[in-house]
């Protein structure tokens, strides 16, 4: 799992890493998957003070499940629009990723005069458009609020999605729904008891 901005958030991710790697360990026969950092919890933050505090509060038995990653958030573009960019990012492939982060006022930098340090300015991640070449056929994108980040990423992404916005909860879901890239692919999906028609 890949998450912008750590919280109470990563502690129910956490968990349920846990649960399932506990599932896991219990298979007899185990799947033939090809996948590094199975049950690992990739949390990337911009404020080393929420880090910090997060990391005072980390139950123990997460700690082989949650890795904290700080990096600073930097003004730029896609495509000659203005968005921001992680300076750097977990080196992962994650299978899930959860948005919730950063906040606008830690985004530095100017271009053109504009900046995030307006209180309505909504923040607009960039991360995801420029990995989204790596994204795995399955790949699951939560975003927690942030519409209009949602709709920035909903009409600069090139591949296909099944999205939903949840109004009622106010989240926004990405699916990739592409055919497998192959066996490895295909028994990932086939673990995670996702929809298959869509992976035909």
């Amino acid at each position: 799992v890949l998450e912008f901005g750590v919280g109470y958030s990563s502690l129910i991710i956490a968990d349920a890493l846990l649960k399932n790697k506990s599932d896991y360990e219990k298979l007899k026969v185990k799947p033939n998957i090809r996948k590094e950092n199975m049950f690992e919890l990739h949390s990337i933050d911009a404020s080393k003070f929420w880090i910090k505090k997060f990391m005072n509060q980390i139950p123990k038995e997460f700690t082989s499940i949650i890795n904290i990653h700080y990096s600073s958030v930097n003004i730029s573009e896609f495509n000659n629009r203005i968005c921001h960019f992680f300076k750097k990012l977990p080196n992962i492939i994650p299978d899930f990723i959860y948005v919730d982060g950063p906040a606008a006022y830690d985004v530095k930098g100017k271009i053109r005069g504009i900046s995030f340090d307006k209180m309505e300015r909504t923040v607009m991640n960039g991360d995801l458009l420029s990995i989204e070449p790596f994204f795995i056929p399955g790949i699951f994108i939560l975003i927690d609020g942030r519409t209009n980040m949602a709709r920035f990423l909903k009409n600069n992404f090139q591949r296909n999605y099944r999205y939903i916005h949840n109004h009622k909860n106010d989240t926004h879901e990405f699916e990739l729904v592409e055919s497998s890239l192959g066996i490895y692919n295909t028994r990932m999906l086939d673990y995670c008891k996702l929809n298959k028609k869509f992976y035909k």
